[in-house]
């Protein structure tokens, strides 16, 4: 595997366990019911998930609002809100993209655009939306290793303006493929309560392969 990330992930699955945009609550979102992991969803989608339907498109990704997505969120972030950045101070993208033996790894890195500190820490929350416009029910587990199989220290990144900090994330198992629903967004929540941030399902300029069922591993933020 090239070693633009590393290794491989150790894998720790956590205990699993409300919502606003960090700032200013929405009336309309939903409350979180969501642990900080998840098994996969099988008995979560109707019959004829797997088929495009005919009808009206979905809701592009781009209008969705706080409350659709929240909804989208399939596990919740591991630390609360108080204090940590919000999706207003950030810019978040999938940073760079490697592949091994089934196996595709990449990094949710959070930059802060803001005028002001702030902070990340633990692992995010994390969402998939389809490009039928469901909503994914993967597998979500956590890993306190990195890619070297070294520990991570679970502990806050404070980010001055312009740094950066980034979550390790491998999906693997189920994947995608040409005739199936594929992600078109992800949403990844900073802290237990805010409205995740919305994200493009694009690495190094290529729709990832994550689908209905994957399972996605995910690491504490650490800086750089």
């Amino acid at each position: 595997m090239r070693r633009l990330l590393g290794t491989l992930l150790v894998v720790l699955v956590l205990p699993a366990c409300s919502t606003d945009d960090g700032s200013e609550p929405g009336a309309d979102a939903p409350v979180e019911s969501v642990g900080t992991t998840a098994p996969p969803g099988l008995e979560e989608v109707p019959p004829g998930y797997d088929q495009q339907l005919d009808g009206p498109p979905p809701a592009k990704d781009d209008d969705l609002d706080g409350a659709a997505l929240t909804a989208l969120l399939r596990t919740r972030a591991s630390v609360a809100a108080d204090g940590h950045c919000t999706r207003d101070q950030v810019f978040v993208r999938l940073a760079g993209f490697d592949l091994s033996l089934g196996h595709r790894y990449s990094r949710i890195e959070v930059r802060n655009d803001s005028d002001r500190s702030c902070v990340v820490e633990g692992v995010p929350g994390i969402g998939v939306r389809g490009a039928w416009g469901s909503r994914f029910v993967p597998e979500v587990e956590h890993t306190d290793r990195d890619l070297n199989g070294e520990p991570i220290a679970a502990e806050p990144v404070r980010l001055e303006p312009g740094e950066r900090a980034a979550a390790l994330i491998e999906w693997t198992g189920d994947l995608a493929g040409a005739e199936s629903e594929q992600a078109s967004m992800l949403v990844v929540q900073l802290a237990s309560g805010q409205v995740p941030v919305p994200v493009p399902a694009v690495a190094d300029g290529e729709r990832i392969d994550i689908g209905q069922f994957t399972t996605i591993r995910l690491a504490p933020f650490v800086a750089g």
